[in-house]
């Protein structure tokens, strides 16, 4: 069966990765987005670098991080993650104190979707989320992978 027809089924849970390396700011970012998108799988994690581990045995449909990481900044893991092809197209949106806007150009030249400062407003944050969602379903329902296979 076609990865997209599974993707695409009504059963089918996506899944998001939240990645802070404060667990306080990771539990309440997880709890915004399971109110928001309660259907979805979500997989927390506070190293950037076991997150990318995680990321070769598994498929997400958006990814959340934090820039200011202690052991992986959010640029060099957005970098790896978009360098990486099991995860080229999804939805990566950072969460950042930073509120500079040369910082959050750079994030989306380097491919983000979004930025949002902290903190992160719970309605605008669980919107974002799910409109990324969306679009992360498209992604695989599109006219881009209709002629795909696997």
């Amino acid at each position: 069966m076609p990865i997209r027809d599974i993707r695409s089924a009504q059963s089918y849970r996506q899944t998001i990765l939240i990645v802070d390396d404060q667990p306080t700011v990771l539990a309440i970012h997880e709890a915004v987005i399971k109110s928001a998108v309660p259907h979805a799988r979500i997989v927390c994690m506070t190293d950037a670098a076991a997150a990318l581990n995680w990321l070769n045995h598994k498929h997400v449909d958006l990814i959340i991080t934090d820039y200011r990481m202690q052991k992986m900044d959010g640029m060099h893991f957005v970098n790896a993650l978009r360098g990486s092809s099991l995860v080229s197209r999804q939805p990566i949106l950072v969460i950042t104190a930073l509120d500079d806007e040369k910082i959050h150009q750079q994030l989306l030249s380097a491919g983000v979707t979004a930025c949002l400062c902290k903190p992160a407003h719970t309605s605008r944050l669980g919107l974002l989320a799910r409109n990324l969602l969306t679009q992360s379903k498209l992604n695989y329902t599109g006219k881009e992978y209709g002629n795909r296979q696997g």
